[in-house]
């Protein structure tokens, strides 16, 4: 008999057997399951896989022999392996987004807030989707690779060590303490899951520095973390503040890498921070390119990044003023940021972790011919 299934998102999608041969299933994705029906709208139920401690990866490019346009990959925690064929790219990336704010709910421990989430040790409200761009850059993100433990073999992971030493090549936090609460909010939200090891070791709701294995609940490489599903995506969709940015959206050349960070960028129209991966090139000229890292990993000309060329630029020290200071006092608490002006009159300003990534950076923007000043800010 016909019956509606309600769901959070249904469709047919293409499904790899055991004999990897493609079978095309009607699919619901429910609070906590993946049903698969033989039919659009039919009461017959072939399977219903429980997505608690799975992980999604889309786009997936494990199947060299079939078009990846359209492929994802659930991994279960057992460690099956499951393709799935979408109807495309952007069918491919809702059926991501979806399934994996279902994996999350799942693994959080706490309810998700709509409001970004400070992160001291950055000096910068930071949003989540940020953070996790960042780590999933396929030229600058972590590394996932194949573990083998106790004689058991664990794809696509990293271990809680190399987290926080990515978090801090980065300048993304200043200690290890420091990271590790970071990873620890990345853990609760439900954006890391630590592996279901089979020799019996139990899972922690607590991040470990060590060399236990994690993975990401959702790889989505190269989209725009933009879908309602994702509820600590709220600020990732275009504004004024994009529009009204400092430099051009122009197609950069290719020229020799300088230096890249994560780094702050103050918003122009609107009060807070953005992190965005910043690159200095010569292309021929010397000119600084920065991406938002949501998008960072996006190399195609979809979001191209913002250039700024920094011949006649003036790069100086941000100070932070005290409001107890006398006027033309400036505060003893280090700001750690620089500000990078055009000849046009308007400001970049770029928040570093520390004294020393605020000098490396110095020494490579600033000319030669020019000495830095302080600017209050």
């Amino acid at each position: 008999m016909d019956r509606e299934q309600p769901g959070l998102r249904t469709g047919y999608l293409l499904i790899q057997n055991l004999k990897k041969k493609w079978k095309v299933r009607w699919f619901v994705l429910g609070e906590d399951e993946l049903h698969c029906y033989h039919k659009n709208h039919k009461s017959v139920l072939i399977n219903s896989l429980p997505l608690a401690g799975c992980a999604v990866t889309s786009p997936c490019n494990d199947l060299t022999d079939t078009n990846t346009q359209g492929l994802l990959k659930l991994s279960t925690s057992e460690g099956e392996e499951m393709y799935f064929q979408s109807a495309g790219p952007e069918d491919r990336d809702g059926w991501a987004h979806a399934i994996g704010a279902v994996i999350r709910s799942l693994s959080s421990t706490t309810q998700v807030s709509q409001e970004k989430m400070p992160f001291q040790d950055f000096r910068a409200y930071a949003n989540v989707s940020e953070i996790i761009g960042a780590l999933q850059d396929p030229d600058a993100g972590i590394t996932t690779a194949t573990h083998l433990r106790s004689g058991e073999v664990y794809k696509n992971c990293f271990k809680g060590s190399d987290l926080i030493d990515w978090l801090l090549r980065w300048s993304l936090v200043r200690n290890r303490e420091n990271g590790t609460a970071m990873a620890q909010t990345l853990l609760k939200l439900g954006h890391l899951q630590q592996m279901c090891m089979k020799d019996g070791s139990a899972v922690s709701p607590k991040f470990s520095d060590s060399d236990k294995l994690y993975r990401f609940t959702s790889v989505n490489v190269g989209v725009k973390r933009n879908s309602f599903y994702d509820s600590t995506d709220s600020d990732s969709s275009s504004s004024d503040d994009e529009e009204n940015d400092v430099g051009d959206d122009s197609k950069p050349k290719k020229g020799r890498l300088l230096k890249q960070s994560f780094l702050a960028k103050k918003k122009v129209l609107r009060k807070g921070w953005r992190v965005v991966k910043v690159q200095l090139q010569d292309s021929p000229n010397k000119s600084l390119l920065y991406y938002r890292a949501t998008y960072a990993s996006n190399t195609d000309d979809k979001f191209p990044c913002k250039l700024l060329p920094l011949d006649g630029t003036v790069v100086t020290e941000a100070v932070k003023m005290s409001s107890k200071a006398s006027a033309g006092a400036a505060s003893k608490s280090p700001s750690y940021r620089l500000c990078v002006k055009t000849p046009k009159g308007k400001t970049l300003t770029l928040q570093m972790k520390d004294e020393q990534e605020k000098l490396e950076w110095l020494a490579l923007l600033q000319s030669p011919d020019k000495r830095c000043a302080q600017d209050p800010v």
